[in-house]
């Protein structure tokens, strides 16, 4: 957003090194780049260097696990074994009605916290039409559509989903600039009382589901 390419690009590259998800960055980064090219902002050679450079940490480390497994698909014969992997939605075509009406017939069922990562979940697409109707810059708009695009369409654990999402900053955007307008008086019982509740959710998570 501000076109400091080379710090751009550089950061995508050590993303690339987490996990897949960060391709949700480099496409933005990449995209953005294109764009400056092809409107010729910022010369040629940043944006380029910005957009060849930002996929290579991402590359490199499939690469390495590949290497490392002895077959060049192995990040993802890895990944078919934990079962969180892609399948075109698949998984939350069945999972989401399934909690909608009470039954928890899918993989890795956690009734409470399905239940609570599934609002978080229905509150995307209207903080998403508020994002949109701001008009943010491009580059916001990639990234947070590809984030959601790679946790809707992922088998994994429904109750994972608002991790997932986190990335995803820029749905925020609105609500904070709503919050903004109130008073400090009248924003701290809210702040409390999130906090309280996310409090409880982690030692929920942690010692009755006995996961972290």
């Amino acid at each position: 957003m501000t076109r400091r390419w080379l710090t751009a690009g550089t950061l995508a590259f050590v993303a690339g090194f987490n996990r897949p998800t960060s391709a949700a960055i480099i496409a933005a980064v990449g995209l953005s780049a294109l764009i400056a090219l092809f409107r010729r902002k910022d010369g040629v050679l940043r944006p380029l260097t910005a957009m060849l450079i930002a996929p290579w940490g991402f590359l490199g480390y499939l690469a390495w696990v590949g290497w490392a497994m002895g077959r060049p698909t192995g990040y993802f014969m890895i990944q078919r074994s934990w079962n969180p992997y892609f399948d075109a939605g698949n998984f939350m075509i069945h999972a989401i009605p399934e909690i909608m009406i009470g039954r928890f017939h899918y993989l890795w069922p956690w009734p409470l916290a399905d239940m609570f990562s599934l609002a978080v979940l229905l509150l995307v697409p209207a903080l998403l039409f508020l994002l949109l109707r701001r008009r943010p810059p491009l580059v916001l708009i990639v990234f947070t559509l590809l984030t959601i695009a790679s946790t809707v369409t992922s088998q994994q654990i429904f109750s994972n989903v608002p991790r997932y999402l986190l990335p995803a900053f820029p749905l925020w955007i609105p609500v904070a600039l709503a919050l903004q307008r109130l008073k400090w008086t009248s924003l701290a019982p809210v702040l409390l009382f999130f906090d309280a509740a996310s409090g409880w959710y982690a030692g929920y998570l942690m010692f009755q589901l006995g996961t972290p």
